[in-house]
Parts: C-alpha cells; structure tokens; sequence
C-alpha cells in the first residue's frame, strides 16, 4: 500500500480568507454565521446562514450555478499555493441543484407529459438559448474542476447527502493507496441557500429557529451554510519526489449505511459504530490512540444523541469532541470536506476548535 499525504487545500466558507480565514476563526473561537442576505430569513423562519462573504465570480457555462463557482475559487486558492503535479484524477462530493423555482419551472415542466417526466426528451434538450438539462447535472462541477487541472484521469461523483465530501476524499485517499494514480483532487461543494434548499430542510424540522449549537441541551437543529473544499492528496513518494512538505497523512478510512430512516439515524448510532471502527482498522490504531474527534454535529435533537451514543461506544468515555457547525453552518455536501480542512488546521497549529 501506498501511504497519502495532504499536500495543499483551498476553501470557500464563511469566514473570509480561505483556508487561513477558517483557521483564525475557529482558534478565536469566533463565528461566521450572519443574518442571511440571498433570501429573507424572517419570512423563512431562519435568522443566521453559513453564507460564503469572499468575492464569487460567474463563471462562463456555469451561469446561476453558485456552488460550481465556489468550487473553482476553492481550486484556485489551492492552484496558488503550490505547483500542481499531473493529477491523477479528481474526487467531488456534490448535492442538490441550486436552482431557484421559475428555473425549475422553466427546465422541468415542458417534459411532464400524462403526469410522468419523459427522460429521453429532457436529455435530448440541446437548445441553445437555455441550459437545460445540464445546469441540472451533478457532474458538471467535476467536469469543470478536470478542465481546470488539465486532467483526463479518473472522474467520481458522490451524492450521499451530507457524507459526500468526506466519501469522495475516501475514494481519492484508496485509489492512491492502491497505486491506481499517483495524485488526486477531492473534495465537496454545496449551497443551499436558497428558497428550495430551506424549505426542504424546514419541512424536515431540521433548521435551528435561533442558531446551532452542537450537542447543546437547547440545540434545535442546525443553520444553513455553504461551501466548497477542495484537497490534494499525493502518495508520500510523490510529495518527497517534488520536495513537498505534507500538511498531514491520511491513514484509513470507513462508511457504512445506516439503513434505518430516510432523515434520522438509528437511536444508538450503529452505523456512525461501523463506520469509525471500520476506519480505525483501516488506519491500524486503536481507539486509545486517536486525540480528537471531529464530529458531524449537526445540532439536531435526534442527530446528535446518536452520534454522541456512537462515539462514547467507540472511544469511551472522556474523549475530545467538536463540531464546526456552529461557526460555519451545515455545508451539506461540501461538509465532510470543508472539516477535512478544519482537522488539518487544527493539527498543524496544535487546537481543538
């Protein structure tokens, strides 16, 4: 096996700056979450968003797809920071559309014949006066973050929710370590913060009428961010090879499926079980070897009690836990991998946020 290195990273959350903004934030102990200025919050019932406050530029082809820009501005912070070697393929965790209602109407409606969508017609759609059905299509933020790296080597989407970034940086992290590519772009983005996005989260009771507050008696549920991160990892050969000092090593990785609801995870937390003792037998560590553990944390009643049951079974009693929600939203797809970046911070400066 190959062992994998975090060589360089790029960001887009809350706080202003990047990978150096998220880093000062979280060791001041400071948020990023602010009344939301892209929707009303009073009317939506939600006074604080995780909103990106970094200039975002449109990006040509990608027009009204704000989550794609936030990726190639997260690429590009990461592009500044060090010479990019020949990429081997690239890793995306992505989420919804971020399309706005009167988009949806426009993209979706005309191919509902007798109550059913026909799909051969709406994958047929090649009009050039409008983007449909592509400005749909999880992939294209992928495709773009390829052309961008000038790779044309292996290309994965996850669309598991609010695991997909973390899992896209597993898969980047086992194609490396199985000599399949030498270097990997992984990473997520999302943004959600718009009328669709809310409403979905609101009908499911999980937006915080006030703010979030991670395994807090009065959590009431989690505040909506956005995002993008973006990682490169490298097989330690490749990083000694171009004289890369490595931010930090990635030693296993694990999933699983819970299979027990739709929006809520089993009361004891079997999966969240299965999935960090699958992880630490990867790694080869024992529970009483890790310091810290960053946790999902959404903020929700339900969530959180599992997830707490979960850790407390794994590493017992006593053991260091955080969350980032709090101060940067839930980034939904982008979240395991915006905290990836958090983790890193955290290690290279010696805190727990």
């Amino acid at each position: 096996d190959h062992q994998v290195v975090l060589t360089a990273a790029g960001l887009r959350s809350a706080f202003v700056g990047g990978v150096e903004g998220l880093r000062d934030g979280l060791r001041s102990g400071r948020t990023g979450l602010r009344p939301p200025t892209f929707i009303d919050g009073e009317a939506f019932g939600i006074p604080l968003a995780g909103e990106v406050k970094d200039r975002v530029s449109s990006r040509h082809g990608l027009e009204g797809d704000r989550k794609a820009w936030l990726l190639l501005e997260a690429f590009e912070e990461l592009e500044r920071s060090i010479s990019l070697p020949e990429v081997g393929g690239c890793w995306l965790g992505t989420g919804l559309s971020s399309v706005i209602p009167e988009e949806l109407e426009q993209d979706v409606i005309p191919f509902i014949h007798s109550g059913k969508i026909d799909r051969a017609s709406l994958y047929n759609s090649v009009e050039s006066d409008r983007l449909s059905p592509w400005r749909h299509l999880p992939e294209r933020a992928l495709d773009a973050l390829a052309r961008g790296a000038g790779t044309r080597g292996q290309r994965y989407t996850s669309f598991s929710a609010c695991a997909a970034g973390a899992q896209a940086i597993a898969e980047a992290f086992r194609a490396i370590r199985r000599g399949e590519v030498q270097s990997a772009l992984c990473g997520g983005q999302d943004a959600m913060i718009h009328p669709l996005g809310v409403l979905s989260f609101s009908l499911l009771g999980a937006l915080s009428s006030d703010r979030c507050r991670p395994f807090d008696k009065r959590r009431d549920g989690f505040t909506i961010g956005e995002g993008a991160a973006v990682l490169l990892l490298e097989s330690e050969q490749s990083a000694r090879a171009r004289g890369v000092t490595p931010i930090a090593r990635l030693l296993g990785a694990g999933s699983s499926v819970d299979a027990y609801r739709p929006t809520a995870p089993h009361a004891e937390g079997r999966g969240a079980v299965l999935a960090m003792r699958r992880a630490l037998r990867d790694a080869q560590l024992e529970p009483s070897m890790v310091d810290h553990v960053n946790a999902h944390g959404t903020g929700t009643p339900v969530g959180d009690a599992a997830e707490a049951r979960a850790i407390a079974e794994v590493f017992g009693a006593g053991q260091s836990v955080s969350s980032i929600k709090g101060a940067v939203g839930h980034t939904i797809a982008a979240a395991g991998a915006v905290e990836a970046i958090a983790c890193a911070v955290a290690l290279q400066e010696g805190f727990v946020p």
